[in-house]
C-alpha cells in the first residue's frame, strides 16, 4: 500500500493507521528503511496550555524526623541525603510543620538540613518528605496514534535521588515503612481497600502516595506502586483505597498483612504526582510502554541522535528514558530507549533514568 493511500485512509478514519515510519531518510542499502520509508508519517499537534503543575515525588518517610525553629530538620535515622540547595521540600504527616519549604543548606552531617522555616517538633510521627518541581502543562498530541504526551521529560527537574530528574523504576532500598503491626491489615474486595484494624488515628497515609503491602498470601496484594486514591476513617479502622489493576486484580484476604511501605523516587511516583496535580487538566497520566516510546524516535540517519521532533518536543535529552515494560527474563530489569542512538535496552530497575508521561 502506498504512502499516499496510507495517509488518505488515516485522514478519513476508515481504518487504523499502520506502523509509523522509523524516520530514517538516508539509504545505506537498497531495501532498508531509508529506501522505502514505509508506514505513516509522524505528525504532532502542540497544545500550548498556560502555566505549570507541581509534581510531587515522594523521597522518604521517617519516624525519627524532628524540627528545631527557625530552620532545622534532623533525622536520627541519618536519612536526610540526596537533597540540594533550592530543592522544594513538601512535608506531610507532621504535627506542626506540614507544607512546602525550601532547602537552604545541606552542609555538615547528612542527618541535618536547613530549611526556610520550621516549628519546634520532637520526633515520633511517621513523616513523609517529597521533592516538588514545576512541569509545563504543554501537551503534544500524536495525530497518528491518538496519544497525548507531556511535552517535557523529567530531565533537569529537582526530583529524584540527586535532584536531577533521574528516577528509578523500582528500588526496594528506597521504600520506607509507614506501618508495621502483625496481622492487622486486610484486603477488602470489591473496593481495592487495604483496611488497617484499629488504625483510625493514623496520619501517615496520603492521597497520591505509591505504597506496597507485605505479609499477604496472594502475591498480587504485595505488588509495589499501588497508588492511594482515598484515605477514610471507618469506625475504629482506616480504609486505604488504591487504584485498581486491570490485570491480576487484588484478592480478598483477612487480617494477615503486616506492613505497608511508601515507595519513593520512582517513575511511578512521578506519574502519581502528575495525576494528583492534574497536569494539563488530566488525571490519567501513566508511563509509556516500550512500543509507545519507540514510536517517538527520529531515526533520520545520519544524525547526532534519535531524539523526537524538536519542534514538538524541545529539550528532549539524548539519554535513556524509562518505559513501563519489564524485561521478559527475570523481572528485575526494565526496558528503556536510549535516545542518543535509538536502541531499546534493558537495565536493572534500580537504575536512575529520565521519565516521560503519556495518556490515555
Amino acid at each position: 500500500m502506498s504512502k499516499l493511500m496510507n495517509w488518505i485512509i488515516n485522514w478519513l478514519g476508515g481504518m487504523p493507521a499502520q506502523l509509523l515510519e522509523t524516520g530514517q531518510i538516508s539509504c545505506y542499502a537498497i531495501g532498508d528503511d531509508g529506501d522505502y520509508e514505509l508506514g505513516v508519517d509522524k505528525a504532532y499537534t502542540v497544545n500550548a496550555l498556560a502555566g505549570t503543575s507541581d509534581i510531587e515525588v515522594a523521597h522518604l518517610a521517617d519516624s525519627t524526623l524532628s524540627f528545631t525553629a527557625p530552620n532545622t530538620i534532623a533525622s536520627a535515622g541519618n536519612l536526610l541525603v540526596g537533597w540540594a540547595v533550592n530543592d522544594r521540600m513538601l512535608i506531610k504527616g507532621s504535627a506542626s510543620n506540614d507544607g512546602e519549604v525550601l532547602v537552604t543548606g545541606v552542609g555538615g552531617a547528612p542527618a541535618n538540613l536547613t530549611i526556610s522555616a520550621a516549628v519546634n517538633e520532637i520526633a515520633g510521627r511517621v513523616i513523609s518528605l517529597y521533592k516538588v518541581a514545576a512541569l509545563s502543562n504543554n501537551i503534544v498530541h500524536d495525530d497518528r496514534t491518538g496519544l497525548d504526551w507531556a511535552r517535557y521529560t523529567s530531565n533537569g527537574l529537582g526530583v529524584g535521588a540527586a535532584s536531577t530528574g533521574l528516577l528509578n523504576w523500582y528500588d526496594v532500598a528506597t521504600r520506607f515503612t509507614l506501618y508495621n503491626v502483625a496481622n492487622t491489615i486486610s484486603v477488602i474486595m470489591p473496593g481495592n481497600i487495604f483496611r488497617i484494624t484499629g488504625g483510625a488515628a493514623l496520619t501517615q497515609f496520603h492521597v497520591g502516595d505509591c505504597i506496597m503491602a507485605a505479609g499477604f498470601a496472594n502475591g498480587v496484594n504485595n505488588l509495589p506502586m499501588y497508588r492511594i486514591l482515598s484515605v477514610t476513617v471507618n469506625g475504629a479502622d482506616l480504609d486505604i483505597e488504591v487504584q485498581p489493576q486491570q490485570n491480576d486484580p487484588m484478592v480478598a484476604e483477612g487480617a494477615v498483612g503486616d506492613t505497608l511501605y511508601l515507595n519513593t523516587r520512582s517513575i511511578y511516583n512521578y506519574a502519581a504526582g502528575a495525576n494528583l496535580a492534574g497536569l494539563g487538566g488530566y488525571t490519567d497520566w501513566r508511563e509509556p510502554c516500550d512500543n509507545e516510546l519507540v514510536n517517538l524516535r527520529n531515526m533520520a540517519a545520519p544524525a547526532a541522535n534519535a531524539v523526537p521532533d524538536a519542534a514538538a518536543f524541545p529539550g528532549w535529552p539524548a539519554a535513556a528514558v524509562w518505559s513501563s515494560t519489564t524485561d521478559a527474563t527475570t523481572g528485575l530489569q526494565g526496558l528503556n530507549v536510549a535516545f542518543w542512538r535509538g536502541t531499546t535496552s534493558r537495565r536493572l530497575k534500580t537504575s536512575a533514568f529520565v521519565t516521560v508521561l503519556v495518556r490515555p
